[in-house]
């Protein structure tokens, strides 16, 4: 049976729905004629206020002829990327990194028969979690195992959030590999797929267990202290004060690893600087929310609490978190830093996102560091103790006046009143409101009685690590590989996953 995909598959959104009726309906041919492969996507379309519309796409597969429709066509064959082989003679290339590019490194790796060591300088995700939590309720921060650093990677204080799309085959094949490891099924079709925190903590764990048992090693409490480069390759490590000599690391480092790009800039590694974005975090009632995108809050009992991505010219949201939680990420003593997380069932009475605008070398210079700088100097001014995060009503900060009092947050350990406007630069402070004022014209009533919580600081990597493009070896060591966040080359859990899989499917024994 041939397959082809129908696509712009189009009704009202309701409970009671059949979508081989829905598509042999669109299709003008009997249910029997086709048979329903798949579901490729499934999006909800919420433009016309109280109408929400499903959007499908299918794969359906006909013995005969299918019938002539615009919105079928034939499904293409899989693009292939061919690439080369990394041959090693060593089984244990060494991962520094837990986050998904290591972990999912590790896997592609495993199923090739190597079995690879991972380091990472925190905890293991069970001990991590606890010390998380410590920190949000007294402020007590270990500066190896935190929000940013640990296993699981900052994605298992998050949203868990699977958004990224493309034609890499390794994109899906991530999606594949996630829910072999629990996640449900439905994230392969849905537009906007999530699993939660609680959803990537589990995946996590099960990933760990199969790694374990194909012989991977585990190495917690374990940080990347130095290396020794020798006529274009590594010569050794050492990694907690111990020397090691791997015949190839793979530098799966999280954006917050500052100290670790120091050190590689010191021994010789190319780095360059790259823009990133910063801002602060929104929070609103998510009743509120649920009805200015959906019309009334009625409909959050079928499509669940409504979320949103909103886009303008001097800035952006990011990391929306239905039902969920403004969170401390902080990783270094003296800074403030804010993320957003929430659980699978997203039933917090709060939502938040990121509104953050794009920086560059006219906002911080042109140094490799001046990004990190720039960082460091709003996550230090923001700090009070105990970090304390500065908060301020939306109608506060654009109308530049301090609240009488201290705005109600969901944050922890706590909030106190400020004027964020001077937190920023001005250019910066007046892109953020020029962009909220958009949003507000995007969803009338946007910013009512919603709260900005500073700052948000770690979106991406102020730095890359340069790689051949064919080989993905650093430009300075052939037997250094970066990949990931960190190193500049993906932007949230599926693509550093998929680009973490990418290398790691490349090495043979040999």
């Amino acid at each position: 049976m041939r397959k082809y995909t129908l696509r712009n598959l189009r009704f009202p959104a309701r409970a009671d729905f059949n979508l081989e009726d829905e598509a042999a309906a669109k299709l003008c041919v009997p249910r029997t004629a086709f048979r329903m492969e798949s579901i490729l996507r499934q999006a909800v379309d919420t433009r016309k206020a109280n109408h929400p519309v499903y959007d499908f796409t299918l794969e359906l597969a006909f013995s005969t002829s299918p019938p002539r429709h615009p919105d079928l066509s034939e499904t293409p064959a899989q693009p292939q990327f061919p690439v080369s082989p990394i041959a090693v003679s060593d089984p244990h290339p060494f991962i520094i990194g837990m986050g998904p590019a290591g972990l999912f490194c590790a896997l592609a790796m495993a199923e090739n028969g190597l079995q690879p060591w991972l380091f990472d300088r925190g905890d293991p995700l069970e001990l991590r979690s606890a010390k998380v939590s410590e920190f949000w309720l007294d402020g007590v921060l270990d500066p190896d195992s935190n929000v940013q650093f640990g296993e699981g990677g900052a994605g298992a204080f998050s949203d868990g959030k699977l958004t990224s799309r493309g034609k890499d085959p390794s994109l899906n094949r991530i999606l594949e590999e996630l829910v072999r490891f629990g996640a449900p099924a439905e994230i392969a079709w849905q537009a906007l797929p999530h699993l939660g925190t609680d959803g990537i903590r589990a995946v996590v764990k099960k990933l760990r267990e199969y790694l374990i048992a194909k012989g991977c090693r585990f190495h917690y409490r374990s940080a990347l202290e130095d290396l020794d480069l020798e006529q274009g390759k590594v010569r050794r490590a050492r990694i907690s004060g111990q020397w090691h000599k791997p015949e190839m690391i793979i530098l799966a480092l999280g954006n917050a690893a500052r100290g670790a790009f120091r050190m590689l800039h010191e021994r010789g590694v190319a780095l360059e600087p790259k823009p990133f974005a910063l801002g602060l975090r929104i929070e609103q009632k998510q009743s509120h929310i649920n009805r200015l995108v959906y019309g009334s809050e009625k409909w959050a009992e079928l499509l669940g609490p409504a979320t949103y991505r909103l886009t303008a010219s001097t800035g952006f949201t990011f990391c929306m978190c239905p039902g969920g939680h403004v969170i401390a990420a902080a990783s270094e003593a003296g800074g403030v830093v804010t993320n957003g997380m929430s659980f699978a069932g997203r039933r917090n009475a709060f939502c938040n996102s990121a509104v953050v605008t794009s920086v560059g070398e006219s906002d911080y210079g042109s140094g490799l560091w001046d990004g990190i700088d720039l960082q460091r100097r709003i996550e230090r001014a923001a700090c009070k103790s105990g970090y304390l995060a500065p908060a301020q009503t939306a109608s506060g900060f654009l109308r530049e006046k301090l609240d009488g009092g201290k705005p109600a947050a969901s944050y922890l350990p706590d909030v106190y009143a400020a004027d964020l406007n001077a937190l920023f630069t001005s250019d910066i402070a007046q892109r953020l409101k020029s962009a909220l004022q958009r949003f507000d014209e995007i969803l009338r009533g946007f910013t009512n009685e919603a709260v900005l919580i500073a700052p948000e600081t770690r979106t991406s990597s102020p730095l890359r690590i340069p790689r051949h493009n064919k080989d993905l070896h650093s430009l300075s060591a052939r037997n250094l590989f970066p990949i990931g966040e960190g190193s500049g080359y993906a932007g949230g859990i599926v693509s550093s996953a998929a680009d973490g899989w990418r290398l790691g499917s490349r090495f043979r024994l040999g």
